[in-house]
């Protein structure tokens, strides 16, 4: 019989994603009911997929010998720890129904693809061989995962804000508001042919509730991106200069124009116009939404796209 000692690095991850396989179940129900059990429980099986996947790494860093951060696998293996604790807090926080299976698919992606990669251990290259890689890797990585959420919270707003606003028709109110010429035609057929005029303008105040809480719930997620974008921003500020230390240790130089250094001041630049234009304060939130989803473009650019190319000098982090 097996124990929970002898359970290998691969064991420890397929438990994970049974577990956010779980928790992505209790978490759709969750947008269908208010439970707070089923809430906790959909919390507990996440956080219980955290501590798989750091046992895994953990476990994978104790036969390597070194900080198993090296290759594509392992590099998603944390960023997807760095998401799930981010929205753990969050949801800790928040608690929002709408927000916590889309986060938990995105990761079930994010695993999934990663046990599909090469996860063979090798030396470590040369220019991997430095205690920098243990404190800019992991910055850099968080703050992708920041990015995330606020990609996730963006989509989330955009959809709710056309649900909630444009689709919002005219409607009448029961305190006696001003209603548009079709509804005031519709209301007087209703007078003529129906004795029930009054239970008419309650289903319809209803529906204009309904819609208001639509918006007002897009709000907080308009929100939630400006809070994972103002703790992204400046981590991943902090892990360029982190890399140009490093680079100018191992090369020489603090900035090479390195494709992938390139990007990530792109990258960088992209979230500061989102900031700009958050603070700035003449800017809806739909356009603040869509600058969210153009930077998280750039970074995906930054962290794939190098890697499936191969260029540059970090071309040692190439998908396979």
């Amino acid at each position: 019989m097996t124990t929970f000692l002898e359970i290998n690095e691969m064991q420890w991850v397929h438990l994970g994603v049974l577990l956010l396989i779980g928790s992505l179940f209790l978490y759709v129900l969750r947008t269908l009911n208010t439970s707070k059990g089923l809430w906790y429980t959909a919390w507990s099986l996440l956080a219980g997929t955290v501590a798989c996947l750091v046992i895994s790494i953990t476990l994978r860093s104790v036969e390597a010998e070194y900080f198993a951060l090296s290759n594509m696998y392992e590099s998603l293996m944390v960023l997807s720890i760095g998401m799930m604790m981010a929205f753990l807090a969050l949801d800790r926080w928040f608690g929002l129904r709408g927000l916590g299976w889309p986060v938990c698919l995105a990761l079930l992606v994010s695993v999934g693809y990663a046990t599909t990669l090469p996860t063979d251990i090798h030396p470590l290259q040369a220019a991997l061989q430095s205690y920098w890689r243990s404190i800019h890797v992991p910055v850099i990585l968080l703050s992708y995962s920041m990015f995330t959420l606020s990609f996730i919270s963006s989509i989330i707003y955009l959809v709710k804000a056309y649900w909630g606003v444009d689709k919002h028709q005219p409607l009448v109110s029961v305190s006696g508001g001003r209603m548009g010429g079709d509804m005031l035609t519709q209301s007087l057929s209703h007078q003529v042919f129906s004795h029930d005029l009054e239970a008419d303008l309650k289903q319809r105040a209803e529906q204009q509730q309904s819609a208001i809480t639509l918006a007002e719930s897009a709000n907080i997620y308009d929100e939630i991106t400006y809070r994972c974008i103002s703790i992204g921003f400046p981590l991943l500020a902090i892990g360029i200069i982190l890399g140009g230390l490093w680079a100018n240790e191992a090369w020489g130089n603090y900035w090479s124009w390195d494709p992938k250094e390139s990007m990530s001041l792109v990258t960088l630049l992209a979230y500061g116009i989102y900031l700009h234009l958050r603070v700035n304060g003449e800017h809806s939130a739909k356009t603040l939404a869509w600058v969210s989803v153009g930077g998280y473009i750039m970074m995906l650019i930054t962290y794939f796209g190098v890697n499936l190319m191969g260029l540059g000098l970090h071309s040692y982090g190439k998908i396979g």
